[in-house]
This record gives C-alpha cells, structure tokens and sequence, in this order.
C-alpha cells in the first residue's frame, strides 16, 4: 500500500513538472522550482530557477530567486556554480536580507573547491581573500571565528604545497633554488609547523651549494651558512637537527678566510 502511494506520488510529481514545463506561467514554474528545492530535487529546480532569471532581471523577486538558485547548486554539491550566484548575490544587494549570509557562503564554497595541495591552488587563494573580507566587512559577526578557522586551513594547504616544491628542488640537487624556495617559505608561513625542518634543509641546502661552488665563490657563500646558524640556535635550541647543522658550520667556518 505504502510503496503504491509512493509510485503514485512520483508520478503526480513528474506529471506536474510536465505540465509546469510546457505550459505553466511563470508564476506556476517559479512555484514548482520552490517546490522541487524542498523536496531536494535540486536539478530540476535549478533547471527552473536558471531559465526564469533573465524573466527576473530588474523585479523585486530576482534576490530570492538567486538566493534559492545558490543554494539549489550548493546543496547539490557544485560548489563552483554556488560560489558564483553567492557572490553575484552579494554584489547584486549588498543591503539586502542576505548580504551577509551570502558573502559568507560565497567564500566557503571557494574553501570546498580547494583541491589537494598537489594540484592548482587558485581556489585557496580566492578563499583565503574571500574569507578575509568577508571578516573586514562584519567582524562582529558570529561566523568570524570559523572564517578565520578556515583561512588557517586554506594558508596550511598552500604552506604543505609550498614545502613540497622546496622539497622537489632539494631532491633534484637544485641546492640554490632549494635554499631560496625555503627561505620564501620561512617568510611566507611563520605559524607553519614545518618550520623548524625547513629552517634546517634551508641550512643544508646553503651548505651543500658553497661545498660545489666554485673556490672563488665559496666563502661568500659559506658566510650565509654561518649566518643562519645564529637564527637557527636562537629559535630551536633543543632541536634534534642542531647536531648536524653544527657540523655545517664548523666546515663553512673552516672554508672561510
């Protein structure tokens, strides 16, 4: 009986989306996009929703239609296309009933199409602006805190990307590209808890290039081993890689004039 009434259900369903498609006014399509949202029905309401905008271009009802056309997207996991109707939202009615929530959504879904670190990172960067925004525009709202959570996510992708190409350079014996690719890191992300090893290879890498430089060039480039050493000592005294790194420097000292 149950499952009878369900197939009878779904086939009203889809008789009325017919029905509404080939004939219904735009008033009955727009009714029936709400509808399918509700029902999580997501395609055919953003099949709806997208082919009334341009009808809504200009009316008083185009802010709510974008707002249920983002979401339609979001909750159907194309984070992409709910970004951009987020933002054009945002942009459209920046005094509207929605503007904060939508500037918001718009910068979250950017962080849901950061990829693996390993691969292009252009969303994470429009995250972490999008998210920093969106907190100079309402710092006292209460998604402030999980704004900030996530850009500290996002900075953390893009610090294991960039640790990971310092590392590429290192492996393929590239030690003054190595060296400079660390330093920039080191720079770049000073809350990243590969400091203290990147600080070290940064180190070795300088080492290892004076050691198979040219004679002429040596001492010049074994006073930025010995120089880093004092920085290295400063901020991880009781570091496990302070051994090694001594020895680098006793040898550049020894190479020295």
């Amino acid at each position: 009986m149950i499952v009878s009434l369900l197939l009878f259900s779904g086939c009203a369903y889809q008789k009325e989306y017919n029905q509404v498609v080939k004939q219904g006014s735009v008033e009955d399509r727009y009714d029936f996009a709400v509808k399918a949202y509700d029902k999580q029905d997501y395609n055919r309401a953003i099949a709806l929703f997208e082919e009334l905008l341009p009808l809504f271009r200009g009316k008083d009802g185009l802010e709510g239609l974008l707002y249920n056309l983002a979401y339609s997207y979001f909750y159907d996991k194309d984070y992409f296309m709910a970004a951009y109707y987020f933002r054009s939202l945002a942009r459209q009615f920046p005094n509207g009933d929605y503007s904060e929530e939508v500037t918001y959504m718009s910068a979250y879904c950017k962080t849901l199409e950061s990829p693996d670190y390993r691969l292009d990172q252009t969303a994470t960067k429009e995250a972490i602006e999008q998210l920093q925004l969106y907190i100079n525009y309402y710092p006292e709202s209460r998604r402030v805190e999980e704004a900030s959570r996530l850009i500290g996510e996002m900075r953390q992708k893009l610090a294991t990307k960039a640790f990971h190409v310092c590392g590429m350079y290192y492996k393929r014996g590239l030690y003054n590209a190595a060296s400079i690719s660390y330093n920039n890191f080191l720079r770049d992300y000073p809350e990243s808890p590969d400091r203290e090893q990147a600080m070290y290879l940064m180190i070795k890498c300088r080492y290892l290039y004076a050691k198979n430089s040219f004679a002429s060039l040596q001492p010049e480039r074994y006073q930025k081993v010995v120089d880093s050493y004092d920085l290295f000592l400063r901020m991880y005294a009781d570091s496990p890689y302070r051994q090694e790194v001594e020895e680098f420097v006793k040898d550049a000292k020894e190479h020295l004039p």
